[in-house]
């Protein structure tokens, strides 16, 4: 993380993986395009509310086709473009084509005011701009413009699924990276950092060698393996969502479910479709989950709880002693010690 200027991973236990596992030698477009080589056909990522799917082949030529769309504008390497992430499929394609561009990407999570999305844009001196169209039906376009109006150096807003009037229209299309001459324009050698906002719209920066240290670690506590899905519910807006899903599911081979917006009903069929998972959800929902009995009722083989930025509560202990096993882990991707287990709670 960057603290006053300095880089830094996330824990002890990131810095050790980092010396000793060689994927936290790559990038994380090069961990996609590896994907891709060794299980194309294989589910990559899903969106439940819709039903779209792409396996890790077409993930990759979509990574690819949105870099190349970066590349056919006037963005320099190592410029900043702030990223509206919504907890779907579209967002980590964008945000991998961003790094693979040679471009840095900075998170926001949904629910930041216009004046804090304003100040991280003004903060990092963002090039661009790029968000969804809309939420659960609600318009973005109000918040878009409202933030590059306040940030100056915004010189390129881009919608990832629908319209925004005046915005360049980065959807999926049917056309390969090969289309375009840029495509053949090599990307930097150095690996960019990835940013992302906090709750007051302060940006922090992590390598993405901590990253990937810190999914590693995360698959080894929660077990996460191709046997079984990740069911998100959380935002890659935070560092915490984006290793706890689309980095865990990528390093482990599990395929990544998104579901957003929530819903109570559609999350119940979901569960009922793809049969015992693992789920991130945010710590605030566990109370919930676990009145409701979802803890206990099989349908979980586990649960990462991610905190929310600025969020400091203890560690969260489930009414019943055999619920699943519950792992914690930060809005900056360090894992949290969990409450002594009671007798006969499942652990890890």
């Amino acid at each position: 993380m960057v603290e006053d200027g300095a880089v830094t991973l996330a824990d002890s236990s990131g810095r050790a993986l980092s010396r000793a596992h060689p994927l936290t030698m790559f990038g994380l477009d090069a961990l996609i395009a590896g994907a891709a080589r060794l299980r194309p056909m294989r589910l990559a990522a899903a969106d439940a509310s819709t039903g779209a799917a792409i396996d890790h082949a077409e993930l990759d030529r979509r990574v690819a086709a949105f870099r190349a769309d970066l590349r056919s504008f006037d963005l320099q390497p190592g410029e900043r473009i702030i990223l509206f992430a919504a907890p779907t499929s579209a967002t980590l394609i964008a945000l991998i084509g961003i790094i693979s561009a040679g471009l840095e990407p900075v998170t926001a999570p949904l629910g930041l005011s216009i004046g804090a999305l304003a100040a991280g844009a003004r903060a990092v001196a963002a090039a661009a701009l790029i968000a969804p169209a809309s939420i659960g039906g609600e318009s973005l376009e109000e918040l878009v413009f409202g933030v590059a109006a306040q940030a100056p150096s915004i010189r390129l807003i881009g919608s990832l699924d629908g319209t925004i009037d005046g915005a360049v229209d980065f959807g999926p299309r049917s056309r390969s990276e090969n289309d375009s001459s840029a495509s053949t324009r090599a990307a930097p050698g150095k690996k960019v950092l990835v940013g992302a906002l906090d709750q007051y719209g302060a940006p922090h920066f992590h390598e993405q060698a901590g990253l990937v240290s810190s999914g590693l670690g995360l698959i080894a506590k929660a077990h996460v393996n191709g046997s079984a899905p990740l069911l998100s519910l959380v935002s890659p807006g935070s560092i915490g969502g984006l290793v706890a899903g689309p980095l865990a599911a990528l390093l482990s081979g599990a395929a990544l479910h998104f579901l957003a917006p929530f819903d109570g009903a559609d999350f119940l069929a979901t569960l009922d479709a793809l049969g015992p998972l693992r789920l991130v959800a945010p710590r605030a929902a566990m109370a919930d989950l676990d009145a409701a009995g979802l803890l206990t009722s099989g349908a979980l083989l586990a649960c990462v709880a991610v905190h929310r930025a600025g969020e400091d509560e203890p560690a969260f202990e489930p009414s019943h002693p055999y619920s699943c096993p519950i792992i914690e882990i930060g809005a900056d991707g360090a894992l949290r010690a969990p409450p002594r287990p009671a007798a006969g709670r499942a652990a890890y």
